[in-house]
């Protein structure tokens, strides 16, 4: 993979998340998905601005036409030529009829426009930045090496076509990337900020020795999975991230048992439907949002005393 500055990096980044932001789009019901033509036109669009100014190919063009990116990039191209021209100026034609005149692009036009994109980002990238579209992420952003390493072999999991095993390495990258942050928060105690209360697991009715079916029994494991549902739901919002996203996370992760080894087990799910390739790269950008999301506000904490 050609080395590419910071900021040239975070920006494809960017664009690559756009991308995936109006693949959602996308298969949403209509009308809803036509408001994925927006976006995937802004995806498609700060590439472009990208690409003219990472090849200087825009000098004293401070307003160019959507179209005019192409004139402008192919000279610098020399032999090979920027891909998807016809298709992408249909595309641009519909997102003006859309946005200007109110003009619904229809489910058949939504489909074909998320291929043309799609093949848009897999033709061009390599072409302009000698890199691979699927090549493009946020992850060498990522600075917890547990998560990062994790989600480096969930990709060449999902690359396999194994998406159990790289949901399973997902869902450790995200328990990893917790832990890591929260241990970072520690006082000289060793207790933590995000610490809502005693874990139950070991509170069931049979440790206890009650009798299955009484209601004492029923009501110690009710009220030991209420708190622990609770205590899960307190730690991702007090850490700011989005949970209903952790929602969906979590239904398509297996689950994760932490043993007395300091290991974390897999409990693999049964699930209802088929894993697609969606369902993984969810997951991944969903570990790799919230690894930036913690990294805005991260510090460590030393021999701070008592909370």
């Amino acid at each position: 993979m050609t080395r590419l500055d910071e900021i040239t990096t975070r920006r494809l980044a960017l664009i690559r998340y756009l991308y995936t932001v109006a693949v959602s789009q996308s298969l949403q019901p209509e009308p809803l998905s036509g408001i994925s033509i927006l976006t995937f036109h802004d995806a498609a669009e700060l590439f472009l601005q990208l690409g003219t100014e990472f090849l200087n190919a825009g000098e004293g063009n401070n307003n160019i036409s959507f179209m005019k990116y192409w004139e402008l990039i192919d000279p610098k191209l020399g032999a090979e030529k920027l891909q998807q021209k016809v298709s992408m100026h249909r595309m641009n034609k519909a997102r003006v009829a859309f946005k200007h005149h109110g003009t619904l692009p229809s489910r058949h036009d939504i489909e074909a426009f998320r291929s043309t994109v799609s093949n848009f980002f897999e033709d061009n990238t390599p072409l302009i930045f000698r890199i691979e579209f699927k090549e493009v992420s946020l992850l060498q952003l990522v600075n917890c090496e547990k998560t990062k390493n994790n989600l480096i072999e969930a990709q060449s999991h999902r690359d396999s076509g194994n998406f159990d095993k790289a949901l399973s390495d997902i869902s450790l990258a995200f328990a990893y990337l917790i832990d890591d942050y929260e241990a970072r928060k520690r006082n000289w105690y060793g207790q933590s900020p995000f610490f809502f209360g005693q874990d139950m697991k070991s509170a069931s009715s049979s440790k206890m020795q009650l009798k299955s079916g009484s209601p004492h029994a029923s009501f110690v494991d009710k009220t030991n999975k209420s708190i622990t549902a609770m205590r899960s739901a307190l730690k991702i919002l007090s850490l700011g991230l989005d949970y209903r996203r952790y929602i969906r996370f979590k239904l398509l992760t297996p689950y994760l048992t932490y043993t007395m080894s300091g290991e974390y087990l897999h409990s693999q799910l049964q699930r209802t439907h088929k894993l697609t390739d969606q369902d993984v790269q969810y997951c991944y950008d969903f570990v790799i949002e919230s690894a930036l999301k913690l990294q805005e506000f991260d510090f460590d904490v030393e021999n701070q005393g008592a909370l």
